[in-house]
């Protein structure tokens, strides 16, 4: 948890410059309009109450819901690490003393846990104050043109501090290619290669997760979805992926049993056939034999 002091900026509507860390220029800063200066652990004289932590007004297409599930459900389900952490799809952001909100397709934060009383008003949504700090890695689902995914919310989540911030648009609406990733480097976003990153995925080392695009099956859809991967390269899966892979391997396993049985009685056949057939092979000799001694006699 920061017991530092947090600063949130809202930012113009201007569209931030997009740079390589090559092309890094540390003396560019935007205009500020507004500036809130708090400290993170006094929480007084704050109304919590007067909060709107959800709306009841959800709206997404069909891809983007699954696309939201399924990021967040894997990391819970498939991801083999000792720390605690958050992944949710679609609940609101809000940044120190905000009364407004920013709710991302899904977010990642780390060592931080739900609350025992998750009902409570400052419970119910991130609220950086609460927790301490910001996520650390953020994902946003291009599904049109009006999103603001790479102007507003690009701006917000770099002045809230999320170090990492992903943009997936799987329909080329903004962007020519579909996967782009962003690091906060002092104190702005530096994009990753995006060129590499189309093929191979983006990692993020420090949490010792890739985020890749990858044909999948996910609730009976089959698309290119975003999902997780670990060092190895292995792919996270779901609740219903990982069923379906333990009965596809018991399956496999039994189709190998009974393969192996197979080969088993086919060798034990031959065997017997092979026993019968020097069984016939010694009576003929014995009968030849018999025939010769009685020429003879």
């Amino acid at each position: 948890m920061y017991n530092s002091q947090i600063k949130y900026e809202m930012k113009s509507d201007q569209s931030p410059s997009f740079v390589r860390e090559d092309q890094f220029d540390s003396s560019f800063s935007y205009s500020i309009n507004d500036v809130i200066e708090i400290d993170s652990n006094d929480e007084s004289d704050f109304d919590y109450e007067s909060l709107i932590t959800e709306d009841d007004t959800p709206v997404d297409n069909l891809f983007s819901e699954r696309q939201q599930r399924l990021l967040a459900e894997s990391l819970y389900t498939d991801w083999d690490t000792s720390r605690i952490f958050m992944a949710c799809a679609n609940v609101g952001i809000y940044p120190v003393r905000s009364r407004t909100p920013i709710v991302p397709d899904m977010f990642l934060s780390m060592d931080v846990k739900l609350a025992d009383d998750i009902w409570a008003k400052k419970n119910r949504c991130y609220m950086v104050q609460v927790f301490g700090k910001p996520p650390e890695l953020v994902v946003e689902l291009v599904s049109n043109t009006v999103g603001n995914e790479r102007t507003t919310k690009f701006q917000q989540y770099e002045a809230m501090g999320v170090k990492y911030y992903v943009i997936f648009d799987p329909d080329n609406r903004i962007f020519k290619t579909r996967l782009h990733a962003y690091e906060l480097k002092q104190e702005r976003y530096v994009a990753f290669h995006w060129q590499s990153i189309q093929k191979n995925g983006v990692w993020f080392s420090d949490l010792g997760l890739g985020l890749k695009i990858q044909p999948d099956i996910y609730q009976q859809y089959e698309d290119d979805f975003l999902v997780w991967y670990d060092h190895t390269g292995k792919q996270f899966l779901s609740g219903e992926q990982k069923a379906k892979a333990a009965c596809e391997y018991a399956e496999a396993e039994k189709a190998r049993a009974e393969a192996a049985e197979f080969r088993a009685e086919a060798a034990e056949f031959r065997a017997d056939a092979e026993k019968k057939r020097a069984d016939a092979a010694f009576q003929e000799i014995e009968l030849l034999k018999a025939q010769l001694e009685n020429m003879r006699s």
